[in-house]
């Protein structure tokens, strides 16, 4: 496997773009890169995680399958974060499934390499936990949000984070995905579309969504997203 050698801002994961050229140098060592193909599954539920992930492209949904099969997206992670924090909790058999939503490109970290890289460096464990509050916050906020907030709202807010995870206006979303997203039935997504499509704030295609005014959708979506993007933000001062 060949070294990765970048320096931390040529990262466009935001976390290692953070880490100091030390500390870089000294985890790069381990990373390797990685294809995130769509529908890839990167973790089954009550599985130990063999690998933490870290996109730079793409976008990872965190989804809870129950016993009749029907499942609902608990989780996104993009080029803000990672998976596997877990894995330094001594708690890395988590009950959900992790699979590609976006196809994209990123990097992978053996969670055994990873665990003691973290142990022994106080600064990408730190971050790495600030990390997992904030995403602590986006699946409550989430929980919040799906009890209090219309479904328009709540599909600007997922439309944005989604936005936020790819290099282009054009994002390739199914009916079937959003719908797992959004937690209602795929007949239901194009009711849910066709308002925002009328203001002019995307275009719905077969299997791809292009934002067409970003602006349209942060008026339209409810309090949540900026709250969530908040503490994106507070974490990487």
């Amino acid at each position: 496997m060949a070294k990765i050698q970048r320096p931390p801002g040529a990262f466009s994961n935001s976390l290692l773009s953070h880490l100091s050229p030390d500390t870089i140098a000294g985890i790069s060592r381990h990373l390797e890169p990685v294809r995130f193909d769509l529908r890839l599954v990167l973790h089954e539920p009550e599985q130990r995680m063999q690998y933490a992930y870290f996109p730079e492209t793409g976008m990872v949904s965190v989804v809870s399958i129950m016993n009749d099969v029907r499942s609902i997206d608990v989780g996104t992670i993009g080029r803000e974060g990672m998976t596997g924090v877990c894995i330094l909790l001594s708690a890395d058999r988590p009950p959900y499934q992790y699979f590609i939503q976006l196809a994209g490109n990123g990097y992978r970290i053996k969670a055994a390499l990873l665990k003691v890289e973290a142990e022994q460096n106080l600064e990408l464990r730190t971050l790495m936990f600030r990390y997992q509050a904030a995403f602590l916050t986006q699946t409550m906020q989430a929980a919040a949000c799906n009890g209090l907030h219309n479904i328009q709202q709540r599909c600007c807010r997922w439309l944005l984070m989604s936005h936020d995870s790819t290099d282009s206006d054009s994002v390739s979303l199914t009916h079937e995905f959003l719908g797992l997203m959004l937690g209602v039935r795929r007949a239901s997504v194009s009711d849910v579309l066709k308002p925002l499509q009328t203001r002019g704030w995307i275009r719905s295609q077969r299997g791809e969504i292009s934002v067409l005014n970003r602006k349209g959708l942060e008026s339209g979506s409810c309090e949540c997203y900026g709250l969530i993007r908040k503490q994106y933000a507070e974490l990487l001062k």
